[in-house]
């Protein structure tokens, strides 16, 4: 699977799943725009990537600041986008604890933003042969997860947008899939097992995994790379599990 002589953006670029994408992509011959609120993230990821002889640049930019995307996608120097991974995205509050105002931060960041950065950057995607758009999504999307209400409904509307992205976009020859990760090893997962926002270990998150093991980063930089690649040429509208067998 190649990427040579495209250009590809990752939102989230910077840690976790969004990180290993990058990586991933750049070690593949991509152009990776690594695209970040976490600026020194953001740098340490394109060094990596430069270290192993890829090419990249990082962009500081809050999701949840409606105002700074066009400003953004206009000042963006790359006139050909051939991969969007959309990755970027909030857990929102547990269960009954939010608010107006949580709420909407959750939607901006987990729907709204996917949504207007693709609609920013279509001129620019519809330039290219192969264009892949990848949105992640969650098995939250799926199915049911007590005390996960608000995040479950922003990713099932992100699931949905991408089923309809992909219809809408198919006689252009452009793709758009969601990917759906389960429990996966994250430097987040790990901070919610400490403060106690998820009350397990991550023992005992991976046995009730039917291969009784956590997911890992380049679990999900795998199945990205895939479909940011020719190899998945036939591929759009998918929500695909990327869980053990959790959701089967």
């Amino acid at each position: 699977m190649t990427l040579t002589g495209r250009t590809a953006i990752v939102t989230g670029g910077a840690s976790g799943m969004g990180r290993a994408g990058s990586v991933r992509f750049a070690a593949h011959g991509a152009h990776v725009v690594v695209v970040d609120r976490d600026a020194d993230a953001a740098r340490d990821t394109v060094e990596e990537i430069l270290a192993a002889g890829g090419s990249a640049e990082h962009h500081v930019l809050d999701l949840s600041d409606q105002a700074a995307l066009a400003p953004w996608a206009e000042a963006l120097e790359h006139d050909v986008v051939d991969v969007l991974f959309s990755h970027a995205g909030l857990p929102g509050p547990p269960g009954w604890r939010f608010d107006a105002e949580s709420w909407n931060e959750t939607m901006v960041v987990n729907v709204w933003a996917p949504m207007e950065l693709t609609r920013l950057l279509l001129p620019r995607i519809r330039r290219a042969e192969c264009a892949s758009l990848i949105y992640t999504a969650s098995t939250s999307a799926l199915r049911a997860v007590p005390g996960m209400l608000t995040y479950s409904a922003s990713k099932a509307a992100l699931v949905q947008f991408v089923r309809s992205l992909a219809v809408q976009l198919a006689p252009e020859g452009i793709r758009a899939n969601a990917i759906c990760p389960g429990a996966t090893d994250t430097p987040a997962l790990r901070r919610d097992i400490e403060d106690g926002t998820v009350p397990a270990s991550l023992e005992a998150i991976a046995q009730r995994v039917p291969m009784r093991r956590l997911g890992t980063v380049d679990d999900v930089a795998q199945v990205a790379l895939f479909l940011a690649s020719d190899a998945s040429a036939y591929l759009t509208g998918l929500a695909i599990p990327i869980d053990g067998g959790a959701t089967a």
